[in-house]
């Protein structure tokens, strides 16, 4: 599967907040989030601004030829400078299951070289398998896995180094 990382600019905030409802819904049957009285999911706009506004943060499009196919937020974890972390990553549903997922993360891993991390919550088993299957492909198994806090949310988190990941997939 053929993709790119777009990266995003300004005038794109717009389109990344209507595609980050969507992600919201998809996280809804994990978190239980209400929508509200005008039918959207309510969430502190800041998480998508810092994308546009802080060092150290870079949104993508990812990109299947000529359409959007979802996006990819990527950052230094606010915890750990020296670690990069996937804020969030979705993929629209027509285009799971062929290859993207997997092709975008190893784009944003050789745009951004270093120590990841990918954080997961433990009931989003479509996730974890995703992540897990992923990130062990590219890195021949090299990561670790551990559990903790989040802000509140116990998560999955999935370390592993881009290094090993260019070299065995080049």
């Amino acid at each position: 599967m053929s993709i790119e990382l777009k990266p995003m600019t300004q005038a794109d905030m717009p389109a990344l907040m209507n595609l980050f409802q969507l992600y919201l819904y998809d996280m809804s049957k994990y978190m239980h989030w209400p929508i509200s009285k005008e039918g959207r999911f309510e969430f502190d706009e800041n998480i998508v601004l810092a994308y546009f506004q802080q060092a150290g943060h870079h949104p993508y499009f990812i990109m299947s030829g000529s359409e959007v196919a979802g996006f990819a937020l990527v950052r230094r974890y606010p915890y750990d400078a020296d670690r990069i972390d996937m804020g969030q990553f979705f993929i629209l549903g027509k285009f799971k299951r062929q290859g993207l997922g997997q092709a975008a993360l190893k784009a944003c891993l050789q745009r951004h070289p270093g120590d990841w991390q990918v954080r997961v919550l433990p009931k989003n088993t479509g996730a974890q398998s995703f992540w897990t299957k992923t990130i062990a492909a590219l890195t021949n198994g090299t990561h670790q896995t551990s559990t903790g806090d989040y802000q509140g949310t116990e998560m999955t988190f999935i370390h592993f180094s881009s290094q090993s990941t260019l070299s065995s997939t080049t």
